[in-house]
């Protein structure tokens, strides 16, 4: 004999999972295309650099230069149901690190080559690049992980 309400029971249960995929999927998304769209830009590699992958972590470089649209766009390809798959965004150039937690000279003593100005001038203070002197990935995860705390 059936349980009585059973359907009704499962129909919430599943209601409530897509909910909460929905939410988390929301959070995801905009917390990487916040990652890349503040990457610090100097040309633009380290912004074009960033990789979507599901399941395993992309091992991608590009040598291009660009504002990362493109990279944002591939978000799209992100899969409706996230709920217990792995997502990763990676960021695979050996100065990614340094943007991120520091490790210019300091002081600096000349600056880098501004083409564009025939100059020098000063992308650093402290160690760190002056777009994200406290970096932004971590910014950005720990923005996350209170939104998702929030649901």
């Amino acid at each position: 004999m059936p349980l009585i309400g059973r359907d009704k029971v499962d129909k919430a249960i599943e209601a409530r999972y897509l909910k909460a995929n929905d939410d988390l999927l929301k959070i995801y998304l905009r917390g990487m295309a916040n990652i890349i769209k503040d990457t610090p830009v100097d040309k633009g590699t380290a912004r074009n650099n960033w990789f979507f992958s599901i399941g395993a972590p992309s091992s991608a470089i590009t040598t291009s230069s660009s504002n990362g649209l493109a990279t944002i766009r591939e978000l799209r390809k992100v899969p409706k149901r996230v709920l217990n798959r792995k997502l990763y965004l990676t960021n695979n150039l050996p100065y990614i690190g340094v943007l991120e937690y520091g490790g210019y000279p300091s002081p600096v003593k000349k600056g880098s080559y501004i083409k564009s100005l025939k100059k020098y001038q000063k992308l650093s203070s402290g160690g760190f690049s002056l777009q994200a002197p406290g970096g932004w990935v971590r910014k950005a995860l720990m923005t996350m992980q209170s939104d998702i705390r929030k649901l």
